[in-house]
């Protein structure tokens, strides 16, 4: 039988779903255990819990690697009695409760519980609701064992910070209080804990998949609870909103062919349905040669790769502010002009931004049509190169007013096979039209795969190891771009 005791998480993991806290408990083996992603998302709280502590500098920390729980909470203890005004990741016991508080503080009044978040301020007030759940458990637990505690508060990010030579620590951080309505959701919270550790003791609840599975935050268990959904159902149904989709699995339907004729659904995703039904690929050459009509020469194919800090590395930067530290660029004078190259990839751990934008300025002509995929990421990273560097401003934004979006035509299904399955990323676009250009087998292939691996690339000693994994992004960068101009010309041969 595993232990019904309760960790913080635990119990937040409980308010999001009975059935996901009861099989973590009983069956963990059948959890995903996290990708690259989430790792790095684990490891960014983690550095902006260490950074924190300098706000209430030269307090004592209970290891984490070090001893049981017990021994941290023994640990504790002799801390308190021995005076320590500060404690890092205090640890304490009650009602078969377990919490660790990032940082405890004696105040004047008593004891102050911060709970330190990589999330900025303006998402802390978005969520203010979950973030209270967890200051609550906390405030619970040490109530119980009869510490006096005078204030809750949470530690953020504060998104308004602009960093200007050292890290002000006490600038980039935001202290938000939230005591009162922790005291005011104690009654909620100690029975929310009796119902989970009563549940815990009986057979796995019976709950079907729902928002909770990914709302507030993504379940680890979704590949387990959802096993019974096939690969392409009308979960796919591309921008459907989330309350049909399951107004049609609760109503039984949970694959395409079986959405009746006279069920209501917007013109594209209708379209959608009916291609996978009758199988026959969709060419609108009205819609395709409307766009093709805003397509210029001198053309410039265009793909930023960017990494977001949580911490600021470079002056006039925000928290989780995108950084370009990579482009690749494609070039046709005109329709029938050899293709040019060109590229760019940052020295690891320096700024890039300057360096980016004049290369940019001199490589696309103010004349030329820009085109990207989903255009809105690089005109933001322009706008933003413009704004830090007024010398290149009006040659970058007349880049930015001169790029178009290759994603539209396939967003809106002017051109539409089944093998894209409802999807517009280019990925999947390049697998149903282009098969023989593939991400599949590149070191580097994706984005988020990109970012992160950049982000951590000045911790590497190994030269050897860097340059590999520089080269795995100029090839993943490159080809991004390459495939749009494969992508454009599929959409000429099409209308013609």
């Amino acid at each position: 039988m595993p232990s019904l005791n309760l960790s913080k998480s635990q119990f937040l993991r409980g308010l999001q779903c009975h059935k996901s806290l009861w099989l973590y408990k009983h069956k963990p083996d059948l959890r995903t255990p996290p990708d690259k992603s989430l790792q790095v998302i684990f490891n960014t709280g983690t550095e902006v819990g260490i950074l924190a502590q300098n706000l209430f500098p030269n307090g004592k920390e209970i290891v984490f690697e070090e001893g049981s729980f017990q021994d941290k909470i023994q640990k504790t203890k002799e801390l308190i009695n021995d005076g320590v005004k500060t404690i890092y990741e205090a640890t304490f016991s009650y009602s078969d409760v377990l919490v660790m508080v990032d940082i405890f503080h004696k105040g004047e009044k008593g004891w102050e519980i911060y709970e330190v978040k990589s999330s900025t301020a303006k998402s802390v007030i978005e969520r203010r609701d979950i973030y209270l759940n967890d200051l609550s458990v906390q405030y619970f637990v040490l109530s119980g064992c009869e510490l006096p505690i005078s204030n809750s508060s949470l530690v953020c990010l504060n998104n308004e910070y602009v960093k200007k030579g050292n890290l002000d620590v006490k600038e980039l951080f935001c202290i938000k209080e939230l005591t009162e309505g922790v005291k005011e959701n104690q009654k909620s919270t100690n029975s929310q804990l009796r119902n989970m550790q009563t549940m815990l003791k009986g057979k796995c609840p019976d709950i079907d998949i729902g928002r909770h599975c990914s709302d507030p935050y993504g379940c680890d268990f979704t590949e387990h609870c959802w096993k019974h959904i096939p690969e392409y159902s009308v979960f796919d149904i591309s921008r459907l909103n989330w309350s049909k989709r399951f107004e049609l699995y609760y109503g039984g339907i949970v694959k395409l062919k079986d959405i009746p004729e006279d069920y209501h659904l917007p013109k594209n995703q209708r379209l959608q349905v009916d291609v996978e039904l009758t199988k026959k690929d969709v060419i609108n050459k009205k819609g395709i040669k409307e766009f093709l009509d805003t397509v210029y020469y001198p053309a410039y194919f265009l793909d930023f790769e960017t990494f977001m800090p949580a911490i600021p590395l470079f002056n006039g930067t925000r928290p989780y502010r995108k950084i370009p530290f990579q482009f690749s660029l494609h070039s046709l004078e005109n329709k029938n002009a050899k293709l040019k190259h060109y590229e760019f990839l940052a020295k690891e751990g320096t700024d890039p931004r300057e360096e980016i934008a004049k290369r940019l300025t001199k490589l696309i002509s103010g004349e030329g049509r820009v085109i990207a995929y989903n255009m809105s990421f690089e005109k933001g990273v322009i706008e933003n190169l413009a704004k830090d560097f007024p010398k290149y401003s009006k040659n970058l934004l007349i880049i930015h007013d001169n790029i178009i979006d290759l994603m539209i035509p396939f967003q809106k299904k002017h051109y539409y096979t089944k093998e894209m399955k409802g999807s517009y990323s280019i990925k999947v676009i390049l697998q149903a039209l282009l098969p023989d250009l593939t991400y599949e087998g590149m070191a580097i292939s994706d984005g988020n795969d990109a970012m992160n691996t950049y982000a951590t690339l000045h911790l590497l000693k190994d030269k050897e190891e860097v340059n590999k994994i520089r080269g795995g992004l100029l090839e993943y960068c490159r080809l991004d771009t390459f495939a749009m101009v494969k992508l454009l010309e599929k959409l000429g041969n099409a209308i013609n």
